[in-house]
């Protein structure tokens, strides 16, 4: 979770529209932190509560704009090393800062409505007070404008306590937030304990694997690692945590609310039964999917257990699934049609169970989720040390590299080479300005966790963090390197979707960003798109894939292949030059150059031509 703004995420994106608007009679805004957002199909199977949330509603009668932003909190109110306030949600993407007509408040319109979910990142990087503050003045501004907020508290995190205690991991928040919307006459839905609820119901193991993000890549082609996030849902958990808003709209004592069951689709019944009884440690639930959402079934086979596969309805066992990337024969996923239905997860010693009801939409629908909630008792603060949430350790072996002097795009922030000790063809200067960025696009060979690195300068008497933003906030702390000419390296653990993205490099104080150099994985494989990724039409060997060469000059490895004679400089991480010569033509080997293990840049030229400046791993 982060805590800064993206000023240069202002501009909604047009696939961020959910539902044709042209069409619809209301608009509902999705407003949270990356458990709403919508993620990139590289990270699949994560989802947010907003990423399929239009599919509940009837396109001719509402439209859901899911606003969503990883990484965010409402209230901001962290400070800098000056004391300079950090902004949240509100002024980077409700009210100001987020320039060409992506305000929010610029959109509403009379009749709108605007759902508003934070809390988790606001535990670290706010205060209530700030909290306070700007949720007031977003529902003053929505009001204004005609339109109608609801507050949501955040959703849980996967955290037992017991088995019929989930930890409040969010302090006050939850509490808060409920307080704001009594005393603000809003609305209120509290996701948090109706969360906790279902938790309680479905239990530890089932909420890990069919609600959280736990996945594994031999569940998923896509997966570069496996997953065991406690904070992020998968899809099956997001639309059943979407289902549960929907179900608390139908039945919210605002008639103002409850007027949103009325712009609903139907929604159809899919009943899912395991044979043999006992057969399965866990199997998906039975629940209720709107026409052409993307329904996920899933069994875990009891030790012993053969599954034989999933039959639908019709007594047939289905085929592939209507998602490519899932490769476990226990998932099969499809999209909602337009009538109730029913599958059977069939394992050895058991048959198809046929479907023998209507296929009707479903006309009645819960209303508490799993047990009325008027005996609760809210604690206004839970003690943090309750809660340790598993860190991905940083991996400091990086495999490449990249030259980070030219970005793709870039916003206030110039390419130079005025100080010395860069490693690359130059480094990129970020604006004194906290809206200045620097844009790469990069491909991974798969989704997980990886280490980014990023060698940086920074001749300031003050440390300069950033953000490295990858469908989501990650922070570094770049310290004083003592001088513009001293370079030293942050690094970050973040999390990769499989294919194509945008890592993108900005400051988040006045006094701008470090010095960029360069920056790496420590995942082989990952590229540079349009620098080094290899092109279909591209005759470069498999092995030499992801090097970027010179047409007289290879690097292969730690090999270095040299059609005549040339000379070599070499590099180490903090920039200082460890050997310089002459080389005649041939195979260098480049541990013969170094004395120590490690990553080097290597720069070779022909006089003053360059014909290779590249990194090596020399182990």
């Amino acid at each position: 979770m982060g805590m800064f703004s993206k000023f240069w995420q202002g501009v909604v994106a047009t696939s961020m529209i959910a539902a044709p608007l042209a069409m619809a009679k209301v608009t509902i805004y999705m407003l949270g932190d990356s458990t709403m957002q919508d993620w990139a199909d590289g990270y699949y199977p994560k989802q947010g509560q907003g990423q399929d949330f239009h599919y509940w509603f009837d396109v001719n009668k509402a439209a859901v704009v899911n606003r969503g932003q990883g990484g965010m909190s409402l209230g901001g109110g962290g400070k800098d090393k000056k004391g300079n306030t950090a902004v949240g949600y509100y002024d980077m993407f409700f009210k100001k800062g987020c320039s060409n007509g992506g305000c929010i408040a610029d959109k509403l319109q009379a009749g709108d409505y605007v759902v508003v979910q934070f809390g988790i990142n606001d535990v670290n990087y706010s205060t209530e007070d700030f909290f306070a503050s700007n949720m007031k003045k977003l529902v003053s501004d929505v009001r204004a404008k005609g339109a109608y907020p609801i507050i949501m508290s955040p959703i849980r995190r996967l955290y037992y306590d017991s088995p019929t205690q989930i930890h409040n991991s969010y302090r006050g928040y939850p509490a808060l937030n409920q307080s704001l919307a009594t005393e603000l006459n809003v609305p209120f839905i509290d996701m948090s304990e109706m969360v906790a609820n279902y938790m309680i119901s479905v239990g530890e193991r089932y909420s890990a694997q069919f609600i959280f993000n736990y996945a594994t890549k031999s569940e998923y082609s896509n997966l570069g690692s496996d997953q065991t996030d406690q904070v992020h849902l998968q899809m099956n958990g997001a639309n059943a945590f979407g289902r549960i808003i929907t179900e608390q709209m139908r039945a919210h004592k605002d008639p103002i609310v409850k007027k949103l069951g009325d712009y609903m689709a139907p929604m159809y019944q899919v009943d899912v039964k395991v044979s043999p009884e006992g057969a399965a440690e866990a199997t998906s639930l039975s629940a209720y999917y709107p026409k052409g959402m993307t329904v996920m079934l899933k069994t875990i086979p009891k030790s012993g257990k053969k599954f034989l596969g999933w039959y639908d309805g019709n007594g047939n066992k289905v085929g592939a699934p209507s998602r490519s990337n899932v490769k476990s024969p226990y998932i099969h996923t499809f999209v909602m049609g337009s009538a109730s239905t029913q599958f059977t997860a069939v394992y050895e010693g058991g048959t198809a169970q046929k479907y023998t009801g209507d296929g009707k939409a479903l006309t009645a629908f819960p209303t508490t989720t799993p047990k009325s909630l008027d005996d609760v008792t809210f604690e206004p603060f839970t003690p943090i040390d309750g809660s340790q949430e598993t860190e991905t350790k940083v991996d400091k072996d990086i495999k490449k590299f990249f030259d980070a002097s030219k970005p793709d795009t870039a916003g206030i922030g110039w390419t130079q080479t005025e100080w010395t000790g860069y490693i690359g063809d130059g480094y990129f200067n970020l604006d004194n300005t906290n809206v200045s960025f620097a844009s790469y696009k990069v491909k991974f060979p798969g989704a997980g966790y990886v280490t980014l690195a990023v060698r940086y300068a920074n001749g300031g008497s003050t440390d300069r963090m950033f953000n490295a933003y990858l469908d989501h906030d990650y922070y570094l702390s770049a310290p004083p390197t003592g001088g513009w000419d001293k370079w030293d390296t942050a690094y970050v653990v973040m999390d990769a979707p499989q294919g194509e993205a945008e890592l993108k490099f900005m400051s988040v104080t006045s006094d701008g960003a470090p010095n960029l150099d360069a920056f790496g994985f420590n995942l082989d494989g990952v590229c540079r798109v349009g620098v080094d990724c290899k092109d279909a039409k591209d005759s470069i060997p498999t092995s030499l894939q992801g090097i970027k060469m010179a047409a007289r000059a290879k690097l292969l490895g730690d090999k270095l292949l040299l059609p005549e004679r040339a000379d070599i400089s070499v590099f180490d991480m903090s920039g200082s030059l460890v050997v310089r010569k002459a080389v005649l033509a041939g195979e260098v080997d480049m541990s013969s150059l170094v004395r120590t293990n490690g990553v080097y840049r290597v720069v070779v030229r022909l006089g003053r031509e360059k014909l290779v400046a590249t990194w090596a791993k020399v182990k």
